[in-house]
């Protein structure tokens, strides 16, 4: 599954160290990303200060709902072990399979929160080090 995190939500400082995404109990972010299964490879893009996007990469475990610090409104956390991580410029990101279907034809982030990937969703070795 890919996620788009252009807001820069600090995941892991929200929730926990584990924690890499949230989505919303109700409305459209409610059917997205269901019955994710343990082990499932996860990418969450996150524009950088500098202009970058920075791939995590993570193998989904568990899905809880858990209050929002920020509003106390309960969302879907998901959890898991960080596979690693890379920087791209977003030109780079947009020529990389599987990041490209992050962007749509104008270079924008596509504006769906959870991505369902075209293909296997499985960190390039670049990125665990293999």
């Amino acid at each position: 599954m890919l996620f788009n995190n252009f807001r820069r939500r600090p995941h892991a400082e929200l929730f926990g160290t584990t924690a890499f995404y949230d989505l919303m109990t109700t409305g459209k972010q409610a059917s997205m990303a269901v019955d994710l299964p343990a082990g499932q490879h996860c990418c969450v893009a996150t524009p950088t200060e500098d202009g970058g996007i920075e791939f995590g990469w993570f193998a989904f475990s568990r899905e809880r709902l858990v209050a929002d610090p920020a509003d106390g409104v309960h969302v879907r956390v998901f959890f898991g072990d960080c596979l690693g991580t890379e920087t791209l410029s977003r030109e780079e990101a947009m020529a990389t399979e599987p990041y490209a279907q992050f962007f749509n034809v104008n270079g924008h982030f596509k504006r769906p929160s959870a991505i369902p990937p075209r293909g296997p969703c499985v960190a390039p070795a670049s990125v665990v080090g293999g």
